[in-house]
């Protein structure tokens, strides 16, 4: 596995045609390479200069997607003329470029040190662009590689999986990963419908072998789902004791299973 350190991005080859761009250890955006295009999935903070690193790594047209709405992995869209969310998204999205919720990550949440380029006062005032809307089922022709919408609300209402079936893999946000899953936020919703979302990707196992989450250690193995699965459903019927949990994004109740866990709503 190669790695690139190039400041605030790390770069690594995970294999032929997909890359991993580590956004200063805040969160994992990954580049999918086709033919003929490219897709970047998610954008990371907006800190460093992602289109300029994108550039340097492909020559091909780049797509935009972000794998749902909140700022870890929207905020560097502004640095790129169009993306595309899922629909039910959107107002995450837009919440995340007000003013008073800009200042708010810079101050309490982004680590640096920063860029010795990077300036706070412009990053301060970024604007989204254009914003394309996509539904379940939407697939990104790559050429010889076709990323297909997999919807999986829970940790937010919009959030998506892209299934790449030619390279057997699946890209799950922050849906699915071995730390905790955070569906304590006000937007999360309730832990049943999440496990219907785990158990719509189980359906997909024939498609695909590995995961690769925004967060944490990636790959992983799919075995995680049915990890998922078990735990939120002993959540669900009583059978786990959770802890109270705090977190810079509001308190809940943290359940750890083996490798993984879920912060749940009060």
């Amino acid at each position: 596995m190669d790695i690139l350190n190039t400041g605030w991005f790390k770069v690594i080859d995970f294999e032929k045609g997909i890359r991993g761009i580590n956004d200063n250890n805040h969160d994992m955006i990954y580049l999918v390479e086709g033919k003929e295009k490219a897709l970047l999935i998610d954008t990371g903070f907006g800190i460093g200069n992602l289109p300029e690193l994108v550039k340097s790594l492909t020559s091909l047209p780049v797509i935009v997607v972000n794998t749902h709405g909140h700022p870890d992995h929207v905020l560097g869209g502004s640095q790129f003329p169009n993306i595309h969310i899922y629909h039910e998204d959107m107002p995450l999205l837009k919440g995340c470029f007000l003013p008073e919720n800009l200042k708010w990550a810079i101050d309490n949440v982004i680590q640096g040190p920063f860029p010795e380029d990077f300036s706070q006062e412009a990053w301060l005032n970024a604007k989204i662009n254009n914003i394309t809307t996509i539904k379940e089922g939407f697939t990104f022709d790559l050429g010889d590689r076709e990323m297909e919408i997999i919807a999986i609300p829970g940790h937010t209402p919009g959030s998506i999986g892209l299934l790449d079936k030619a390279g057997k893999l699946f890209f799950s946000g922050d849906s699915i990963a071995a730390c905790d899953m955070w569906l304590h936020l006000e937007e999360s919703l309730p832990l049943s419908e999440y496990r219907n979302s785990l158990k719509r990707v189980r359906s997909l196992f024939d498609s695909f072998d590995k995961i690769m989450p925004a967060h944490g250690k990636t790959p992983l193995n799919k075995d995680i789902v049915n990890e998922l699965i078990a735990g939120v459903t002993d959540v669900i019927q009583g059978n786990l004791i959770g802890i109270k949990h705090h977190t810079f994004a509001g308190d809940g109740v943290l359940y750890r299973f083996t490798t993984c866990g879920v912060v749940a709503k009060n």
